[in-house]
This record gives C-alpha cells, structure tokens and sequence, in this order.
C-alpha cells in the first residue's frame, strides 16, 4: 500500500438535472471498475474506487465546494469486481486505520488492513468456485457474506477470515446485503439483477429484474406493493439512499441511470453514461456517485 496524501482537481458542472455537479477525472489511473461510499456514520466521507491493478482510497469533503483527497493505494494485482469498506476503518484517529474486502476474477475474497504505514496486510479468502457476484459487512462488522455464480451464499468471519456456513442457492446469488437494525437478518437475491434493503424503512425491499423495479413490503411478500419498468433491457442495479426516499436503477446495458422518489414515483433523475460500472450513495447527503469510463459524476438529488 502507498501512502498518498494528495489533491485531484474536480471540475463543478453547474446545477442541471442532467449534469453532474461535479465530475472527477481519473484518467492517471484507468478505467474505474467499481466505486463505494463507506455506509458508516463515523467513515461517510470515504470512497474505495476500483482499477485494473489499483484501489484508491479516497476522502471526499461535501461542504460548500467538494474536495477530493486520495489518501491511500492499495495494490490489487488480480481484477477486482466488488470491494466493501469496513466498519472498523476510521479517519479520526491516528494513524488511520483502512479495512475493505474485495472480489476477484479468480473466485476468491481478499481482506486488506492498512494504516498508512508499513503495517499493512491482505488474506485471501478460498471457497466459492465460480465468480462472486456480491459482498457485504454485517453492521456490527463481524461477519462477511459473498454470493456467487456457484449457486452458494458464504458467510466468514472477520476475527480470522475463516469460512463459517455455505448456504445452498438454487441459482447464482445476484446480490446481498444485511438489515441494517438487525444483523441477523440477511437479505440473498436470485434470479434477479439486484436487490436492495431500504435503510429508512426495515420492511421495504427493492428489487430489479427484466428492467422492471419492484418494490416489496416483507410483511406480506406475496405480490410486490409498487412496479415501475424502467428499462427494455435487463440486468442493472438497485440502490437506496440512506437519508431520503430515493432510489437509483443503474441499467449498463442501456448506459442509463434514474433516481425516483419512493413515494410519489416522480423521476429526480434521468441521464446517459458512457461506460458505467455501478452506481453508490452518500451515507447522509443525497448525492449519487456513478462512474463513467474513467470519471466520477456526483449529482446532488432534491428528494423532494
């Protein structure tokens, strides 16, 4: 890992609801292959961004004008196809200390821990054998759940990166994440492109599949509560905003991102990339981050 403690210049694009309020060149670097906003209180402002052979560790500061720091690169030598910060990672102690877990071409996880010194490791996490399509941090930070093209969900645990439980799938895992009040709850999407638990609202789940968003009340998950088609195409992600009721729909084959409003379905948000990877969200601000080739676009979204 490098340490590196440095300024990128981001270019303010104005207030249009088509265009980014900033875009980041990243050029130096590559094509972004994915890119993660901490979705923890105490690290909000930190974003992992994804290259061929390199992970950027990044804090960004959203008052008045935005600042882009890159605080740390982490060498990532086989292709990375999702990553997941920690909980345990902070910025206001020193020295800091970085904790992200990512996915590889190669079917295995990899734990990486830093502090911006000499300190710093990566353990490879072996068991799926086929590629990992999701991962995610329980809230609590003790476990580690991935799903796979291997019909399984694998759940680790953190204290010593060992395997815990297969759980058997009857297709490929698509997506997972935990809820966010109770990390005994754990929500797995098959046969469906995404899946999303709505953090303002424990019952409420989003999922997207053949292009059509749906909305699911887990109380009675019979019949969805809400559905939109949003795209011809299918695949795509799902992604809720932790502060307000907005939902973003990333299509990449379509190179097409929305954000409506849950409750009224008033469309905030409808614009074209070229080369997207994925989409993710400001912990507290609704801001959405989507890259495009080899630049980082924020739009500040008016919930209401």
């Amino acid at each position: 890992m490098e340490a590196a403690f440095n300024r990128i210049n981001i270019n303010n694009i104005g207030e249009s609801l088509q265009q980014p309020n900033y875009s980041i060149n990243l050029a130096e670097y590559g094509e972004i292959l994915s890119v993660h906003y901490s979705t923890y209180e105490w690290s909000q402002d930190i974003m992992l961004i994804v290259f061929t052979n390199k992970i950027l560790v990044a804090q960004l500061d959203h008052q008045d004008k935005l600042k882009f720091d890159v605080l740390a690169k982490f060498q990532h030598n086989v292709i990375c196809t999702n990553v997941y910060l920690s909980s345990e990672t902070a910025i206001n102690i020193v020295p800091l200390n970085i904790q992200f877990c990512t996915a590889s071409v190669d079917f295995k996880l990899r734990v990486f821990k830093g502090n911006l010194s000499n300190e710093n490791t990566c353990q490879e996490l072996v068991g799926h054998t086929s590629y990992i399509n999701d991962l995610n941090y329980d809230p609590e930070n003790i476990y580690i759940v991935s799903v796979s093209d291997d019909h399984t969900a694998r759940i680790w645990t953190t204290a010593d990166n060992k395997q815990l439980a297969i759980l058997k799938l009857t297709s490929p895992g698509m997506s997972t994440c935990w809820h966010r009040d109770d990390s005994s709850k754990l929500l797995v999407a098959e046969k469906v492109a995404s899946a999303h638990w709505a953090p303002f609202d424990p019952q409420l789940i989003a999922s997207l599949q053949m292009g059509e968003l749906l909305l699911w009340d887990i109380t009675r998950s019979s019949r969805p509560i809400q559905n939109n088609l949003m795209y011809t195409e299918g695949g795509g992600e799902v992604k809720f905003s932790s502060g307000t009721e907005l939902i973003a729909v990333l299509n990449k084959l379509e190179n097409s991102l929305k954000v409506i409003h849950v409750q009224t379905q008033q469309e905030r948000l409808n614009v074209k990339l070229s080369l997207p990877s994925n989409i993710t969200w400001h912990l507290r601000i609704p801001i959405i981050c989507g890259s495009d080739g080899d630049k980082l676009n924020f739009w500040k979204i008016v919930p209401k």
